[in-house]
């Protein structure tokens, strides 16, 4: 490139002899302009291609927009150029009408990014929020950093001043349902419960018996946000872990004493906890045998006999009724039939809650015996959650996870139906279809034909208790474990939508976890999400899935509402590492600010409850 002159050409009013000097001027001039515009596009579009946070992704969307500009309107002033070099050829050759001297090229005038304009509504004065106890810092948009590009230009070249984007009012929100929502209708407590599993297979053996591990981590539980801890089986057993259960009343186990057992709920009520037992009700081992030698004699407070004990166990001599679901091998299978057994029954959860002071029940195994039967236990002792493990297998192709599950959820369902829907369960189906779209980046698994969730939470979100692991499909058995490096998506799912969310008790404690599951805790606290949420489905795709959720428009018998209520908070989340955000797509007609984010998720608020 030739050096500028001392003085800048005259452009104004050329002769005929220097037009095309002037003109070649402007060229070279426009063609550097045009180089630089293009370098600093392509260097925001590589930056933004190889960030991972959210928030940076986000910082860099509006430089890369002006830069965008700055190109198209170089490149719309050097084609100007090429077409008035054009016609100066023609004339100069004689080609075509050439009667007059054309005239000296005019730059367009400097860009100018377009003001938006806000929406206008009706004036609304929003309600005071209800005060929440627990309130988490909110987190500012973090400010434009301001690039400075290095550009050799020419000494005469005018300076173009910098422009700075003006950020249009927040609109305010509309006004409130006429009718509000009423409350959901759920065996899950009020609707807004968050659970921690505490404990894992291993918890039994301990260095410091476990109920005093929970009792000394109460406030810490208390101050993530959950609302009810889920304990391990309490009951003498054969089994270390308690699933073996003899002695119904005996609370001496290997996870403490019964005195320990007592000061760990106790604690826990004292911190407005729900403490929920594992009521393993499904077999039963006897303690003494009969004179061939079969384990079939109960002693204790239940001192049953063979009666007690289904026509299905012949190695155990049951003498009862036939079962009413599928046999569990390894124990004496009791028979629900029988109203004596039942009565039995009911006694001891009766003492349960309102001896011992436990406050929801977690029903183990209820495949093995009609559902009619839990909800019979349901109604009569009334606890403030109850969910059943409901666990049957995924629809697989070989080793391959089938896209259409409606069948394993509607299992589900039919098990919650069958409980007088006093009961809800454990969301397998949630389960097998996100571990599978995390692992292989497939998030289309995450919508049903419908649009709609595509786990259990999306047919009967009130009855619907989401999780990630538990002691048997993770912890040291991995029967069916999550892949571990996505497991802060995993959370960022289930801890946004509907349902009742469970927290694994391995991964509360994980220090690379933990942090991003009380954020998220308190994300779903602030936005009102509730079990009964709504949820509308923005993309599912390879490489990513996002979703705006929040309270709903209409009330949904089954299935889940995908009009949310823009009147209340609500938030957006996405997973996988696929470009998107709730600000380019707006959203709701509002504007987001990221408040939690990890590796492959991100949650946004609505930035006008954001205070």
């Amino acid at each position: 490139r030739p050096p500028p002159p001392s003085q800048p050409p005259t452009v104004s009013d050329p002769t005929p002899a220097d037009a095309a000097a002037v003109l070649s001027a402007q060229m070279r001039v426009a063609a550097a302009e045009m180089a630089a515009a293009a370098a600093e596009f392509v260097q925001l579009e590589r930056e933004r291609a190889t960030a991972t946070d959210p928030s940076e992704i986000e910082r860099l969307q509006h430089p890369r927009l002006e830069a965008q500009a700055v190109l198209e309107h170089t490149m719309i002033a050097m084609q100007g150029m090429l077409s008035e070099r054009d016609n100066l050829r023609n004339g100069q050759a004689g080609v075509g009408r050439h009667t007059a001297e054309p005239p000296a090229y005019v730059a367009p005038p400097p860009f100018q990014l377009p003001v938006y304009q806000p929406p206008v509504y009706q004036p609304y004065k929003a309600p005071t929020p209800a005060p929440d106890p627990v309130k988490m810092p909110t987190f500012d948009t973090p400010p434009a950093v301001e690039r400075k590009t290095e550009r050799r230009e020419p000494e005469w070249e005018p300076e173009v001043p910098e422009r700075e984007p003006e950020e249009a009012p927040l609109p305010a929100p509309p006004p409130p349902l006429d009718h509000p929502i009423p409350a959901p209708n759920t065996p899950m407590g009020e609707g807004r419960e968050v659970i921690l599993q505490g404990f894992n297979w291993e918890s039994c053996n301990s260095k410091n018996k476990w109920f005093d591990v929970l009792t000394n981590e109460v406030q810490l539980i208390k101050e993530a946000g959950f609302t009810a801890v889920w304990m391990p089986p309490p009951t003498k057993s054969v089994s270390d872990q308690g699933y073996l259960p003899s002695d119904l009343y005996n609370l001496n186990s290997f996870y403490g004493s019964q005195d320990a057992l007592r000061r760990c709920i106790r604690a826990m009520k004292d911190a407005g906890i729900c403490p929920v037992a594992d009521i393993v009700i499904n077999h039963r081992c006897a303690e003494a045998q009969d004179d061939q030698g079969r384990w079939n004699l109960y002693t204790g407070r239940m001192n049953w006999d063979q009666k007690a004990i289904t026509t299905d166990n012949p190695q155990f001599g049951g003498r009862g009724n036939h079962g009413t679901g599928e046999d569990y091998g390894p124990a004496p299978n009791i028979d629900h039939t029988q109203d004596w057994v039942r009565n039995d029954l009911k006694e001891w959860l009766h003492w349960m809650k309102n001896d011992v002071g436990f406050g929801g029940w977690r029903f183990d195994f209820v495949k093995g015996y009609g559902g009619q039967f839990t909800g019979e236990y349901v109604g009569e002792t009334q606890p403030f959650v109850a969910v059943g493990e409901h666990w049957v297998s995924c629809n697989y192709n070989g080793s391959n996870l089938e896209y259409d599950q409606d069948s394993h959820r509607q299992s589900t369902f039919d098990w919650c139906q069958s409980t007088g829907g006093t009961t809800a369960a454990f969301d397998f189906t949630t389960k097998g279809i996100l571990q599978e779209a995390v692992r292989n980046r497939q998030f289309w698994r995450m919508s049903d034909n419908q649009n709609r969730p595509s786990g259990f939470c999306g047919t009967w979100p009130t009855h619907a208790v989401t999780f990630l692991e538990n002691h048997d499909t993770g912890s040291t058995l991995q029967h069916w474990p999550f892949p571990t490096d996505g497991l802060g998506q995993g959370y960022a799912y289930i801890l946004t939508h509907p349902g009742t969310p469970t927290v694994f008790y391995d991964h509360w404690k994980d220090a690379k976890l933990r942090d991003g599951i009380n954020e998220l805790i308190a994300i779903r606290k602030r936005c009102g999400i509730m079990c009964n949420a709504a949820v509308k489905i923005e993309r599912a795709e390879d490489g990513c899935y996002a979703a705006h959720i929040g309270s709903p428009r209409r009330q949904v018998e089954h299935g889940t509402c995908d009009e949310i209520d823009m009147s209340l908070p609500s938030l957006c989340m996405k997973m996988g590492h696929g470009d998107w955000s709730p600000n380019a797509d707006q959203v709701g007609n509002a504007r987001w600010s990221c408040q939690s984010s990890g590796d492959g998720w991100a949650v946004w608020e609505d930035r006008r409850y954001c205070d």
